[in-house]
């Protein structure tokens, strides 16, 4: 770089100061380094994006090769997809079983209307039986209110009494003896 500086100087005019010189110098210096630090900067910014994707590859290519050769990795993703599997088929399985579980409570509910629109049918008509029983004591009552309207007429006929003695009454004999019938009695007359 040195030898650069030299051929400019010696490019320059002849009449210049040592100073002159040394400031030309100090300029042509500043703007080659700025030119180095921006070109340095430009060329570190490409070799870390290539050592990042290097490092990426490499990263791939060291997993590929750790997946294909350790047992235990290899068991965990295949410990992982069984689970995933499972996990399908335990939420396909509580579906259904939860589905079931309302298709029976489905079956229950219309169960239970059918009996109770049986026992409101059953109601029903009985209701209307009692109601064809209610008018007809309607009208029975109806009927003997009007009736008791009527002078009443007794079928029944009045019993006589009489001072007689009746012959088929005990005596006051026998009443005191146990061992004294009516007919003995007789008989003793």
């Amino acid at each position: 770089m040195k030898d650069t500086i030299e051929k400019i100087a010696q490019l320059l005019p002849d009449g210049l100061s040592e100073t002159g010189l040394e400031e030309v110098r100090s300029i042509v210096e500043g703007a080659i380094q700025e030119g180095i630090a921006k070109e340095v900067k430009l060329l570190e910014t490409k070799v870390s994006g290539f050592l990042r994707s290097k490092i990426n590859e490499l990263k791939n290519v060291a997993r590929q090769e750790l997946e294909a050769e350790d047992e235990v990795l290899r068991g965990y993703q295949i410990y992982e997809t069984i689970r995933a599997l499972v996990a399908q088929e335990v939420e396909s399985k509580d579906v259904d079983s939860v589905v079931s579980e309302q298709q029976k409570t489905i079956d229950e509910l219309q169960e239970s209307v059918e009996q109770l629109n049986f026992k409101l049918k059953n109601t029903l008509h009985e209701n209307s039986m009692l109601t064809d029983k209610v008018e007809s004591l309607n009208e029975a009552n109806a009927q003997l209110t009007e009736n008791a309207k009527l002078p009443f007429k007794s079928s029944e006929a009045a019993v006589v009494i009489t001072n007689e003695t009746d012959s088929s009454r005990p005596s006051a004999e026998a009443a005191n003896n146990i061992f004294l019938t009516e007919d003995v009695i007789k008989l003793s007359k």
